[in-house]
């Protein structure tokens, strides 16, 4: 009687094991915050939190558009993404220590192109208002240099953005917006404000 109620836990001891296994692989392998926006061109972690011990996981993108490029079979991944802007899936498979496969955990990330600014004139003359134009998704952040001294300007909502009428040569920087950033402007980055004229007389010859 004994040896028969040993054998009879030792039996519930093992399913009892599996079927934790089992209830942790299925609630460990969700996504976070889905869609995901990222930059096109970036290099991105992402990760399992709260992993079931000795899992391995097996990623892998719905899509050509990114490559995985550290951790395979990890609870953390590096993805680095195309240049160009567009959408994917993420997805990822967890197995545990007993074999047993999860469910299918599902990320849709969206690429967005890194923002643009530019000038809306390239000479002014003085008393006139110089505007920044953006492209993005606010709010923006703008570095520029005004006569060789560098301005911030951060939480910009406006667009265009008006950056003032004060005399002086200015060169766009660096533009971030919600999701990206840019230090590699192109187009018309450069803009002056001349300055002012002289106050005319008019004389009797």
């Amino acid at each position: 009687m004994i040896n028969l109620i040993f054998i009879d836990m030792k039996r519930f001891l093992i399913i009892t094991s599996i079927l934790m296994l089992l209830f942790s692989i299925r609630s460990t392998a969700q996504s976070t915050a889905n869609p995901d926006t990222v930059c096109s061109g970036s290099n991105v972690y992402y990760k399992i939190p709260s992993a079931t011990a000795n899992s391995t996981f097996t990623w892998g993108i719905k899509g050509s558009s990114g490559t995985l490029t550290f951790g395979q079979s990890t609870d953390s991944i590096r993805v680095s993404w195309t240049n160009t802007a567009g959408s994917d899936t993420l997805w990822v498979v967890e197995t545990n220590a007993a074999g047993c496969k999860g469910d299918t955990a599902k990320l849709t990330v969206i690429r967005v192109a890194p923002p643009t600014a530019e000038f809306d004139n390239a000479t002014l003359c003085y008393g006139e208002t110089l505007k920044i134009n953006f492209t993005g998704y606010p709010p923006y952040s703008v570095q520029y240099t005004l006569n060789g001294n560098t301005v911030n300007q951060s939480g910009i909502t406006q667009n265009p953005y008006s950056v003032g009428g004060t005399a002086g040569n200015y060169v766009l920087v660096q533009i971030s917006d919600k999701h990206c950033s840019n230090n590699t402007l192109s187009g018309q980055i450069n803009a002056v404000i001349g300055t002012p004229l002289n106050n005319l007389q008019i004389q009797h010859d």
